[in-house]
């Protein structure tokens, strides 16, 4: 019997680890791309970087399905390319994030094996609010063999880093009743993220509603919860959203 637990939120914390940078050695991503295009060599610490079988001289697979794309993740007038590739080796896609600073660096790579069939719904740029800085948002299925884990990771890029913001996960797995299912939607207003967990024990019978308010916050790069806005945004009977106030943010991400 399987249990199904939808979107489980986690925001980052001040103590938050930014994720690894390593200088790029090819001139750029551009380049890059048309190398691994044309099974052109390339560097042995750039080529260990990407973790990617394709890129090695002696691997016969020619990647056929590799794009990239200009956007912008900061104020600095210089846009970030993605890359987004197919791992045919791994039976995977591949996203990696580039950011310019004097040289390019290699500030995210991201692997999914199950969620993105295609590459195109591994990773986007998106404002969940007015105030929030344009984010990184990668869809991944992080399950095994014996579970589904859907999961939307968001990211800010800062001073170079690639910083972890929130999570949303819906996770699918086996287990002993009694059957519990966690339902987690996000949703927002212009300034407003709005948070809404129904619990459904056994599924399809919902015995909680749960509605949170969070704000983005400047200071600690994170979104934090605004209690005094509660009545504004969830009905007090009901624990649910009141409609109108908000509508869905697109996460959780759904394959």
């Amino acid at each position: 019997m399987k249990t199904l637990i939808l979107a489980i939120l986690l925001f980052s914390p001040l103590g938050a680890q930014s994720l690894p940078v390593v200088p790029l050695q090819t001139s750029d991503p551009d380049q890059l791309a048309q190398s691994l295009r044309g099974k052109d060599a390339i560097s042995v610490t750039d080529c260990k970087a990407l973790d990617l079988w394709e890129c090695h001289p002696d691997d016969p697979t020619r990647i056929t399905d590799i794009s990239i794309r200009w956007v912008q993740l900061d104020d600095d007038p210089e846009l970030e390319a993605i890359l987004v590739t197919e791992a045919k080796d791994e039976w995977a896609y591949a996203a990696y994030v580039f950011d310019k600073q004097g040289p390019w660096n290699l500030v995210g790579s991201f692997f999914d094996r199950r969620f993105a069939k295609d590459g195109q719904g591994l990773i986007r740029v998106q404002k969940l609010t007015k105030d929030s800085p344009p984010l990184l948002l990668v869809n991944r299925d992080l399950g095994g063999s014996d579970s589904a884990i859907f999961t939307t990771e968001a990211f800010q890029l800062r001073e170079g880093k690639l910083w972890p913001v929130i999570t949303v996960t819906n996770k699918e797995e086996v287990s002993l009743p009694p059957h519990r299912v966690r339902r987690q939607e996000v949703l927002s207003s212009p300034n407003r993220l709005v948070i809404h967990t129904a619990r459904e024990e056994p599924p399809g019978h919902v015995v909680q509603n749960k509605c949170e308010v969070l704000r983005w916050d400047a200071r600690t790069h994170t979104f934090v919860p605004v209690a005094n806005e509660q009545m504004e945004y969830c009905d007090p009977k009901t624990g649910k959203p009141i409609p109108g106030k908000s509508s869905w943010a697109g996460l959780p991400i759904y394959p």
